[in-house]
């Protein structure tokens, strides 16, 4: 089913003075595929629906889930492209979107009619764009999200040196440059000399909301994610054995996702002699994931880096103490020794040790949990992205925000 959108084609956005603006959102993942980015992106979607924007996303589909269907309102495209997992993909799955979509943008170019477009990540997804803004004359915005930005993690710095000219490419052309953290600011301008809005994800805190802890008496920690190397799963099985022959309180670890590493985890946690009190669990649903949560008492994020992650603000949400690797993303979510602990970033024993005082005091990790809850009500909301990215539109043009490159 083509696009047929009734708004016309302008060369910039009208000011929010106008009842409704017409947003194309650009993600290579959106639920069920995908993770954090994918979440945002749905709820940001929403949220700008909600506002009374006509919204459309463009994202990749995986066999059977390709084609085109309305979903909240918001009118969702998913290209055929190569990707076979739900939880992962390679550079060449993201490469068959980015072609795919390029191919479509310029096909569709007469029904498609955005006003102003919200790409996910510098790269892969920028060059849509330049592409769109080429093609519609319509303004882009980039949404940094962690890995896109030089500096997030080392195993990238390579790729990033490669594609400098390109990444700057992109984000000379956008309206604006968005982060969802103060620290991946920071990142993103030390890199590249443009100047970057903070934008903060949200949380549905109706839908993650607490509840009652289970009846067994037993201590759960929780990770949520993909289980990749920016992950860290094997520090907090490290972590884990540490706690183990340290305390006495009764613990499990609940590891919920997949990813290309869960053979070596799961030998890693046979080998420390963990493996009775973990827990593997699949990729979860987003509908499954407010049970995943009650049935938790504490939420362990060890990450090697992080934009702003959905699965603490989730948690928060529903009222749970986090431990949380001291790095960029984390530090601008989680309020110090009040809505959770920040430990040194890559140390087994910091992380245990926040672990155990957390296991050994938990009348203080209920309080902590209150105070998590708190936070992210009063803090982050989607209504408040979605009306943040309408006023980056809002902008007489699209050339104040730049600096140089």
């Amino acid at each position: 089913m083509p696009w047929t959108e009734n708004a016309p084609c302008v060369c910039s956005v009208r000011p929010l003075t106008s009842p409704t603006l017409n947003i194309l959102i650009i993600n290579y993942e959106f639920p069920p595929i995908g993770g954090g980015a994918a979440t945002a992106t749905k709820e940001l979607a929403r949220a700008l629906q909600s506002a009374g924007n006509t919204v459309t996303v463009l994202t990749a589909g995986m066999s059977p889930l390709v084609g085109e269907s309305m979903e909240f309102g918001v009118r969702i495209r998913r290209l055929r492209s190569r990707r076979s997992r739900p939880d992962r993909s390679s550079f060449y799955e993201k490469l068959s979107f980015v072609i795919h979509a390029a191919v479509s943008i310029v096909s569709e170019r007469g029904r498609l009619k955005p006003e102003g477009s919200i790409v996910f990540f510098s790269l892969p997804c920028g060059p849509l764009g330049r592409l769109v803004k080429a093609v519609k004359g319509c303004p882009y915005v980039i949404s940094l999200r962690g890995g896109d930005v030089p500096g997030t993690e080392r195993a990238l710095d390579r790729i990033h040196r490669v594609l400098l000219p390109v990444r700057r490419w992109v984000l000379r052309g956008a309206t604006a440059v968005v982060a969802n953290s103060p620290g991946l600011k920071e990142l993103s301008e030390s890199a590249d000399p443009l100047e970057v809005t903070v934008i903060p994800n949200g949380v549905d805190t109706v839908a993650f909301t607490p509840k009652g802890r289970l009846p067994d008496g037993m201590f759960r920690f929780l990770f949520v994610g993909r289980l990749t190397s920016q992950k860290n799963v094997a520090l907090l099985l490290e972590a884990a054995n540490i706690v183990q022959r340290a305390s006495k309180v009764p613990f499990l670890i609940e590891i919920v996702g997949e990813g290309p590493l869960e053979k070596d985890l799961r030998a890693q946690s046979l080998r420390l002699g963990i493996d009775g009190i973990v827990r593997w669990k699949r990729w979860l649903a987003r509908e499954e994931m407010p049970g995943c949560y009650a049935s938790a008492d504490c939420l362990v994020n060890p990450s090697r880096y992080e934009g702003m992650p959905n699965t603490v603000l989730e948690a928060m949400a529903c009222a749970l103490p986090v431990v949380v690797s001291d790095v960029a993303g984390n530090r601008d979510t989680v309020e110090r020794n009040v809505s959770g602990l920040i430990v040194t970033d890559n140390d087994p024993v910091a992380l245990a040790d926040a672990m155990r005082s957390l296991l050994e005091d938990q009348a203080s990790a209920a309080a902590m949990g209150l105070a998590a809850r708190k936070r992210v009500s009063e803090r982050f909301s989607w209504e408040a992205a979605a009306l943040a990215y309408m006023k980056v539109f809002d902008r007489p043009d699209g050339v104040s925000h730049r600096a140089a490159v």
